[in-house]
């Protein structure tokens, strides 16, 4: 009977299961296991298929990438426009602030031109009517004078005046018409003065009016440039917004991708375990008897009890020993004992461990494919005990063989 203290050392190291992970990958692999007579082919051409759907997730991401790292590049182009965007904004708004600060003084001093307008109008009105008043007024002494007429003979006898009077008074008439002439013509020179002050603050406020309109004009077209920056603006933070969004959306499908990706490498990993993905299919090593189960007490020919870690099958004559799957020969040869003992590799820790052989047909380091003969069965084997040992084991814990066997060449008690 096989007890795990005879396993050589180097397979007697700890391992570190999770038989959790184990339970939910046989769930998941129990809806895709092939036929027995077909299983390792179809799990070659599945394999296949997964490397190609790894290969093609990974081109695609790749591919996703590209496409982020254009969408991240058109984004920092816009977020340069921006700012440049925005600095033009700027200067634009101070330029705008200048004009109509201008426009303002400008407007200011129309409306300064405009009251020394009015005030010289209002001057000239005044300056008119003094004139006319003095016209009005000359032309009355003009003809009093004239009514007056020479001072002749009749005139001094019938007067009641002497002649030095009368002459002094009419000299001091002429002085006052004379006073008259020169007052209109004083007025005369200050309406030519006023209408040359007043042309001059028209001509003043024509051109200040073209300033003005100048002005008005420039700060349109200010308006116009900052409506068409804004308008620019707007249109950039839209295709950032586009290219971020762009960019989320990518990033969220290469997520997606990459957890298929992950997912097809797990599911790659677990098809590299093909020990594990057949179980329950693995061919019996031999036809025979099973007469122990796993974990069953029993008492060798020597009367020695032992939990048995595997399973006996007995068997008459002599038979190959098949390999129940394969992997590489980590141990061929006689175990005191137990007798001659094939140990096989068959990867991510799982080992079958076949004892009480004949004859072996192997040598540690060869590589076996499942169901080539690794020994032979002979009655000089089972002195000791009946019938060959199998055991199965995952790291240094051991499995029940019946789970991984497919039981058909097995006679079950």
């Amino acid at each position: 009977m096989f007890c795990p203290s005879a396993v050589p050392r180097q397979f007697r190291t700890t391992a570190h299961e999770n038989f959790s992970v184990l339970l939910l990958c046989l769930l998941l692999i129990s809806l895709m296991m092939p036929s027995v007579g077909h299983a390792q082919t179809d799990r070659k051409e599945e394999k296949k298929r997964i490397e190609q759907g790894i290969n093609s997730f990974r081109i695609n991401i790749s591919k996703l990438q590209e496409g982020i790292d254009g969408q991240l590049l058109q984004i920092k182009s816009s977020k340069e426009k921006q700012r440049s965007l925005l600095d033009e904004l700027d200067a634009i708004n101070n330029r705008l602030v200048a004009q109509m600060e201008k426009l303002r003084r400008l407007e200011a001093q129309m409306v300064t031109q405009e009251e020394l307008i009015a005030a010289k109008e209002r001057e000239l009105q005044e300056a008119e009517v003094a004139k006319r008043n003095v016209q009005e007024h000359l032309q009355v002494r003009i003809k009093a004078y004239y009514k007056m007429g020479k001072i002749g003979i009749a005139n001094v006898a019938f007067s009641t005046e002497s002649l030095p009077q009368m002459l002094k008074f009419r000299d001091s008439f002429a002085s006052l018409i004379e006073y008259d002439k020169g007052l209109i013509n004083v007025y005369r020179d200050t309406i030519a003065e006023l209408q040359s002050a007043k042309e001059t603050l028209s001509l003043e406020k024509t051109v200040l009016n073209d300033f003005i309109t100048q002005a008005r004009e420039e700060q349109e077209r200010i308006n116009i440039i900052k409506s068409e920056k804004e308008t620019l603006l707007s249109q950039i933070e839209t295709q950032k917004e586009l290219h971020e969004q762009a960019v989320r959306e990518m990033k969220k499908v290469a997520d997606d991708l990459s957890s298929s990706l992950e997912a097809l490498k797990r599911k790659n990993q677990l098809f590299d375990q093909g020990f594990l993905l057949d179980k329950g299919k693995h061919p019996s090593p031999l036809r025979g008897t099973v007469i122990a189960r796993f974990g069953q007490e029993r008492k060798n020919r020597l009367g020695v009890n032992c939990k048995t870690s595997g399973i006996t099958i007995a068997t008459t004559g002599t038979h190959p020993v098949r390999a129940i799957f394969e992997g590489e020969v980590r141990y061929a040869s006689y175990l005191y004992g137990y007798g001659n003992t094939v140990i096989i590799d068959h990867g991510f820790q799982y080992f079958s461990i076949l004892s009480r052989l004949e004859k072996l047909l192997v040598r540690e380091g060869d590589k076996v494919a499942q169901g080539d003969p690794i020994a032979f069965t002979g009655d000089t084997a089972t002195l000791m005990e009946e019938g060959i040992y199998l055991e199965i084991r995952h790291g240094s814990t051991p499995l029940d063989p019946l789970q991984w066997l497919d039981n058909n060449n097995l006679i079950l008690p």
